[in-house]
């Protein structure tokens, strides 16, 4: 769904496309290259808020791996984006839910297989611990990673200055 996103805001980006005779005026507005990168972010939140029903989500997705830019004028444009995105996709599959099953499984659970509101785990105690075991130790993993990394790049970097000085005092 992301992908799909972001292809059809670049199909739009672009002006439309003139081997399907699919091109409109209007959308020349999109023809910088600013305009076009906001549209293809908000492309892709759009394709996270339709798969997973999470509009937010979506903005978050588009803020970490989608924009190349961010600003506050962008952050407005995805979440308008995401919140019709949301809302269009609830009136849909309560269209389908009423029309009796004639849309197969979007009436169910939107764009994705399954309907998270449906399964309602009940947690124990020891689920609980296993999973505070695991993010302890996750965390301690990530600071060693982040550790050795910096002590990797400190070496490199003290090891190209020497080199540096070596190549040009001997020369």
């Amino acid at each position: 769904m992301v992908h799909t996103g972001a292809c059809i805001a670049n199909l739009l980006g672009q002006g439309g496309s003139r081997k399907y005779r699919l091109t409109w005026k209007w959308l020349r507005y999109f023809k910088n290259d600013r305009d076009r990168r906001d549209l293809i972010t908000c492309g892709a939140a759009a394709g996270v808020a339709a798969a997973f029903r999470a509009p937010v989500g979506g903005v978050l997705f588009a803020l970490e791996e989608a924009a190349s830019w961010w600003r506050s004028a962008l952050l407005w444009r995805t979440f308008f984006t995401t919140a019709a995105v949301a809302v269009v996709l609830r009136s849909l599959m309560q269209f389908c839910h009423q029309g009796g099953g004639r849309c197969g499984l979007f009436g169910e659970g939107g764009l994705i297989m399954f309907d998270v509101n449906s399964a309602k785990p009940a947690y124990t105690t020891p689920d609980l611990l296993a999973v505070i075991f695991l993010g302890v130790i996750g965390g301690f993993m990530g600071s060693l990673y982040n550790y050795l990394v910096d002590k990797v790049l400190r070496t490199y970097g003290a090891i190209n200055e020497y080199v540096l000085i070596y190549i040009f005092y001997n020369y």
